[in-house]
């Protein structure tokens, strides 16, 4: 048996995949974001840039929740996963769909897509789970697929308290984000990660707003959603990447 020793999980792309091993069984797909919120983001990503008649990716695909979206609504799209399980989940799912493209599944960056491959790619609450070596190479590799004058759609929990969320082990004493996010992020700090590209859309917003919104409403607070959403756009002349 595991001798017990209170530790915080000292997290590594190996344990990170476990995790998403895991959640890749059919049973947690529920949980997914993109399960309950897929549509909103979808519909609102079409009001803001427009989707249909472009080239879409959903970079962090998941069980390809937003995929389904997508494809309901005319939209082509393809996917990226860094789950192989996961991703062989997606690819059965949409067999003998016309307007899937395909999934790509790595397991480090770059991906097997071409340079401006897309017009549009998601990441839908992906930041939140990158380790921090992970964030410049993702916010590259979203450059590098996206044609010049494309968009990325990004979304993530605000300002989330991350300690409510950690759960103990009481077998090994280990401590650890339930989803396993490695940050909090607000408006500002989503905005900084993606300094490269030219922001259209920044804000806190709520992708349920229904009782909690009627709430905060009926009680007049003015507290921000608990959502974030970015929208960027590549620049037609990119600026070269420091060395």
């Amino acid at each position: 048996m595991t001798e017990y020793a209170p530790h915080e999980v000292e997290w590594t792309p190996e344990k990170v995949g476990r995790v998403w091993d895991h959640f890749g069984s059919e049973v947690f797909r529920p949980l997914y974001f993109s399960a309950h919120a897929g549509a909103a983001i979808a519909a609102r990503a079409e009001a803001e840039v427009g989707l249909r008649g472009k080239r879409v990716l959903d970079f962090g695909a998941g069980h390809g929740d937003l995929l389904a979206h997508l494809l309901a609504n005319d939209v082509a799209a393809a996917g990226l996963e860094f789950s192989e399980r996961s991703a062989s989940a997606v690819r059965e799912r949409f067999v003998g769909e016309p307007l899937f493209r395909r999934i790509e599944h790595a397991d480090d960056l770059p991906s097997p897509y071409p340079d401006a491959s897309f017009d549009v790619v998601f990441l839908v609450e992906v930041v939140e789970h990158l380790l921090a070596e992970q964030l410049g190479p993702t916010v590259r590799e979203v450059e590098r697929l996206l044609a010049p004058g494309g968009h990325v759609v990004v979304t993530a929990p605000n300002a989330e308290e991350l300690v409510l969320e950690h759960v103990h082990c009481p077998d090994c004493g280990a401590t650890f984000h339930r989803w396993q996010h490695q940050r909090s992020l607000t408006t500002e700090s989503v905005a900084e990660l993606f300094s490269r590209f030219e922001p259209v859309t920044v804000e806190a917003l709520d992708w349920h707003p229904g009782r909690r919104a009627r709430l905060r409403k009926r009680l007049r607070l003015a507290a921000p959603g608990p959502h974030l959403l970015y929208i960027g756009r590549r620049p037609l002349t990119s600026i070269p990447f420091p060395p």
